[in-house]
């Protein structure tokens, strides 16, 4: 994973600092914080995307009706 610069001000990261983190690792953690959403909204699109497939093998291969 790429570095990720944070400001000092930043209280999230200030925190983990404290809390004993390194810098690296409080950078990561946050930037995991900030980008948490869009991973499950991708996950979420995904597993649409496969219940549509399935649907659409079930009345391609006549086992449902439409």
């Amino acid at each position: 994973m790429p570095e990720h610069s944070y400001t000092a001000e930043g209280t999230d990261f200030q925190n983990l600092l404290s809390m004993g983190f390194s810098e690296s690792e409080a950078a990561r953690l946050t930037h995991m914080r900030d980008h948490v959403t869009e991973q499950t909204e991708y996950r979420e699109l995904l597993q649409e995307s496969r219940r549509l497939g399935f649907i659409r093998w079930l009345i391609d291969h006549d086992r449902i009706s439409h």
